[in-house]
């Protein structure tokens, strides 16, 4: 037997006993997984929604958590613009007003961030340990004891390290929910149930937005110590329903337990659907030519062969939703004040834009069931860019009352254009292109870029936007807007096309050295296994 077709009798065929459990029960694996793609791809949304109704609704519980990120990322931000903070925490700036210094803007900003950046590493290694329900449940745990420090600090440092902790635990919420919901939804689901993920991430900014706005009139400390406290009605709602929650089938089969993973497999289909045993051979065969591709699951192994790639593009298209609203998005409330508008005018729009988030969020949906990954995201780079000029050259007129309004109108239509294109895409993109046994690690790694880009934006945007620094205002876009043609210019020469393709399909487009453009029409069907291992 020839070298190749001993590699791909090894690709094809379960390992041995000691690294599947059940491996005698599995003679037809290589027969079982082609029959599961070509089932996959059969698969219309409404059909693969009758298939896996309670991996829908496993999903969206899990990615519930995201909320409590959306929440606290508006909700620091906004509060710099918000009277009873400021005069909690700032100093006078005379007739009655009063300022946080840009240092402690510029700490605030980056508590959450830091902390998610710790969090994020952590979870690369807990939930691969753990899984992804022990995980998700002891962060929950853990939050919810770490929540009381923000909520009775008295002064600015306590208040940071509250939220540096907090960070921690948003961290593991922010990958793990994404993470779940691309291992427990068919092809023809995972793009819905991703995007629900970046819904469940705008319904936190919606409600921050309007408790924020319930209390700006109010004087005492609780106005700014409810929207605190609300934070622990998330892990109330959430834990007693995840203790019932099914493990990830793909993490049990990484783990050798095929019994398990096909039991998995039968909680998240329907009683009528009895395809799991073809769902489960099709997983261990894509786990399998992952294991011929590295023996290792590190995060060292992300920056290996075709993985370097693969976490190239997570962590670009991640850190690009940050860069493409430099220094203006996560301070829009505070953008807006300085632009001109009154305080509650401000919260106003910043209502407004929760509105916009959760509708054209619910818009998207379509846009990427009928549109590729790689055409949205090229799009949005270059809408974004666009609105970003325009409002810098309104910024560069003599400013008035109308200008600022302008300024804030074209602020929306960014917006719009975000959330309908590298918002929610960006989170499908992550989701679905790096390897199965490195998925975990590889969305640590794209959410750490995301947050190193959030630390730069939130070092930065104090000394741009604060008047009593940089001064910039509105002018800021022109910052966004390069960021965003840097983008453009990236995504079209190194973005790849993964839509309506299984993971097993990506694994062997990746190997094959294709350039990014050429992923759209290329064949994974003709392509031997055994070719896909020579190289490895």
């Amino acid at each position: 037997m020839s070298q190749g077709a001993d590699k791909k009798a090894e690709v094809e065929h379960v390992p041995q006993a000691e690294a599947f459990e059940t491996a005698g029960n599995w003679t037809n694996l290589a027969e079982d997984a082609r029959n599961a793609t070509q089932e996959e791809h059969s698969l219309t949304f409404l059909k693969a929604v009758k298939m896996y109704p309670q991996a829908c609704m496993w999903s969206m519980i899990v990615s519930i958590v995201v909320i409590m990120d959306g929440y606290d990322t508006a909700l620091i931000g906004n509060l710099f613009g918000y009277p009873a903070f400021q005069q909690q925490f700032g100093h006078p700036q005379g007739q009655g007003k009063y300022q946080l210094e840009a240092k402690w803007q510029t700490a605030l900003g980056l508590a959450s961030p830091l902390g998610n950046i710790v969090g994020i590493y952590l979870n690369g290694l807990i939930t691969e340990w753990l899984g992804h329900k022990k995980a998700v449940l002891g962060t929950l745990v853990f939050l919810t004891g770490v929540l009381f420090i923000p909520f009775f600090s008295k002064t600015i440092e306590v208040l940071f390290a509250g939220e540096l902790l907090c960070g921690l635990a948003w961290g593991v919420f922010t990958t793990l929910a994404p993470a779940y919901a691309s291992e427990v939804a068919p092809v023809a689901l995972r793009a819905y149930l991703e995007t629900f993920v970046v819904l469940c991430w705008g319904i936190g900014q919606f409600v921050s937005y309007g408790v924020l706005y319930g209390l700006v009139n109010r004087t005492d400390e609780w106005s700014w110590r409810i929207p605190l406290a609300i934070q622990w009605v998330w892990p109330v709602i959430v834990i007693p329903l995840l203790l019932f929650a099914p493990e990830s089938p793909w993490w049990l089969v990484r783990k050798g337990r095929i019994d398990k993973a096909e039991q998995s497999m039968k909680r998240l289909s329907s009683k009528k659907t009895q395809t799991s045993k073809q769902s489960i051979a099709l997983m261990v065969q894509t786990t399998n030519l992952e294991m011929a591709m590295t023996e290792g699951a590190s995060y060292r192994d992300c920056f290996r062969g075709t993985n370097i790639w693969r976490t190239e593009i997570g962590c670009v298209v991640w850190a690009s939703q940050v860069l493409c609203g430099f220094a203006i998005a996560n301070y829009s409330s505070y953008f807006y004040e300085q632009a001109g508008l009154a305080a509650a005018n401000a919260y106003k729009m910043t209502i407004g834009q929760g509105g916009i988030h959760f509708l054209c969020t619910l818009l998207s949906v379509f846009v990427t069931a009928r549109f590729g990954r790689r055409g949205i995201m090229l799009c949005g780079y270059a809408g974004m860019s666009c609105a970003m000029f325009i409002l810098g050259f309104l910024a560069l007129a003599r400013q008035t009352t109308g200008l600022g309004y302008g300024q804030a109108i074209m602020y929306l239509v960014w917006y719009v254009i975000y959330q309908l294109t590298v918002g929610p895409t960006a989170y499908i993109i992550v989701g679905e292109i790096s390897s199965t046994r490195l998925r975990s690690k590889s969305i640590s790694l794209a959410r750490n870029a995301y947050n190193v880009a959030n630390v730069f934006s939130a070092t930065v945007a104090p000394y741009t936007l604060n008047p009593t620094a940089g001064n910039l205002k509105g002018k800021t876009a022109f910052l966004a807007a390069g960021f965003s043609l840097l983008c453009l210019l990236w995504g079209y020469f190194r973005l790849p096309e993964s839509k309506d393709r299984t993971y097993e399909e990506l694994d062997l487009l990746f190997s094959q050295n294709l350039k990014a453009r050429e992923f759209k029409d290329a064949s994974a069907d003709s392509m031997d296994t055994s070719e896909f291992t020579k190289q490895y």
